[in-house]
């Protein structure tokens, strides 16, 4: 199991690969009741990591307590999950052939200094991407993302391609994330609550600058990755609040970014603040590129976090 720790400022981070953390199926076993009795978390196994869950596996804040936001059921918080086209989703970023428990999909931790490591990802065919994400921590209460993409001929089914990051938050006291949108066109944009409409299912936003969206959507049956709701973000801003901290993601790039929410998708107390990014006329051969940046820090509004992300944008 390959794993790295990184810190500066207020943070200290775990990032980790796909290598594998199995052990012997009667372990295998009790931690999977456990995680179905709701009793992993507080249990003997709440260290253990399954194999295939592979990138920001704990975060910690000197301003926050002592207990990692990321501390869901064996698996690590912010993970590439879905490799998806016009043939469907799979979960080749975490395995070979996709199937949980299968052998872990090709990855390498390589550290660069003491606050920075790159994660590298090889997915395997049909589905033939390599993913290369660069984790730094930036005082006094960053983490900086790099992620390049690179497609290989023959690994995708149509002209586009998406990749999808789950990212598993423990036991937050309110579930949903917030947005920054327009409740109509021509209106004053505003802080969203993503779970304010029911049902709470599994569901998706993409910018009010995708003047269109993928073949077949806004899908309710496709759920998380193509069930895109009306609401419409107006800057590539999420975050949520999570004990006296708030987490908060933003992103630059020049694709087009989708948040999403799971409400259960780390377990029943746990939801997943997601995120994914849709390549349209993707090229075989080309790489793709985007930044992020998570924030975690002492919550002081939302007013704070659009500060953040322009402070963020003009800096660049």
């Amino acid at each position: 199991m390959g794993t790295q720790f990184i810190t500066a400022g207020d943070l200290f981070v775990e990032i980790v690969d796909n290598a594998d953390a199995s052990d012997p199926p009667t372990r295998d076993d009790a931690r999977m009741a456990a995680i179905k009795d709701g009793t992993f978390e507080d249990g003997p196994f709440r260290f253990d990591r399954y194999t295939g869950y592979n990138g920001m596996r704990q975060l910690y804040s000197r301003h926050g307590p002592a207990e990692n936001i990321f501390g869901v059921a064996g698996g690590s918080g912010l993970n590439f999950e879905f490799v998806y086209d016009a043939a469907g989703s799979s979960m080749r970023p975490r395995w070979v052939d996709g199937r949980s428990g299968g052998a872990p999909t090709p990855s390498s931790l390589t550290r660069v200094d003491e606050s920075t490591v790159v994660l590298t990802t090889r997915v395997q065919p049909p589905q033939r991407v390599d993913v290369q994400t660069t984790f730094r921590v930036v005082p006094p209460h960053y983490v900086d993302l790099e992620t390049v993409m690179s497609p290989h001929p023959g690994s995708f089914t149509g002209d586009w391609v998406g990749l999808f990051w789950a990212c598993y938050i423990r036991r937050p006291e309110v579930k949903t994330t917030y947005i920054r949108a327009r409740p109509r066109a021509g209106a004053e944009s505003d802080r969203a609550a993503t779970l304010a409409e029911p049902p709470h299912d599994a569901r998706a936003f993409a910018s009010e600058r995708e003047a269109a969206l993928l073949p077949g959507e806004p899908d309710p049956a496709g759920r998380l990755l193509h069930n895109i709701q009306p609401l419409r973000y107006v800057e590539p801003v999420m975050f949520g609040r999570w004990r006296n901290m708030v987490l908060a993601l933003m992103l630059r790039t020049d694709d087009h970014l989708r948040f999403a929410i799971q409400p259960t998708g780390g377990g029943p107390r746990n939801p997943a603040w997601d995120f994914g990014i849709v390549i349209k006329q993707c090229q075989a051969g080309e790489a793709y590129r985007w930044q992020g940046r998570l924030v975690f820090k002492p919550d002081r509004g939302p007013d704070d976090i659009w500060s953040e992300y322009r402070h963020w944008m003009q800096a660049e």
